[in-house]
């Protein structure tokens, strides 16, 4: 199946919760190494992203207590995500070049699905502070992240 359908499905199978409920617990996530998997990544705002964007296998992991889900290379000029995930929070951090965008549970709205193979989520993010080092100032931007992974 195309990464496209997926990612299609993946939205239709995991709906963000209306403004105002709470963000989901993070659910826990065995270990494991990640050998296949794809992301879409839209920010709107300070900077932009519109692109999906395939898994960096050696660079996530999970050891049953922390998991780190990076998809293409962090620093990079092109864009690039992390997904990192803990007993009790889940960070998501988007970038593009020297931009940067980091946004924790008050900022997000989503949900994250753990099967024994795979890890499926879906983040909607608003306000969230941006930063570049070479431009005076912060930015904001709004994020819409959707990733599946493989074990």
């Amino acid at each position: 199946m195309r990464t496209a359908s997926k990612l299609a499905i993946l939205t239709l199978a995991l709906s963000v919760p209306a403004a105002g409920q709470d963000f989901q617990k993070p659910p826990v996530i065995s270990a494991r190494s990640y050998v296949s998997g794809s992301s879409k990544i839209l920010a709107t705002g300070s900077f932009q992203i519109n692109e999906d964007v395939a898994i960096n296998e050696q660079a996530s992991v999970s050891d049953g207590e922390m998991t780190r889900l990076q998809f293409g290379v962090s620093g990079a000029e092109t864009p690039n995500a992390l997904v990192t995930v803990g007993p009790d929070e889940v960070g998501i951090t988007v970038s593009r070049g020297k931009w940067v965008a980091t946004a924790g549970a008050e900022a997000c709205k989503g949900k994250m699905v753990v099967t024994a193979v795979s890890v499926l989520g879906r983040y909607s993010c608003s306000g969230v502070t941006a930063h570049n080092p070479g431009v005076a100032g912060l930015g904001k931007v709004d994020i819409e992240f959707a990733f599946t992974t493989r074990s």
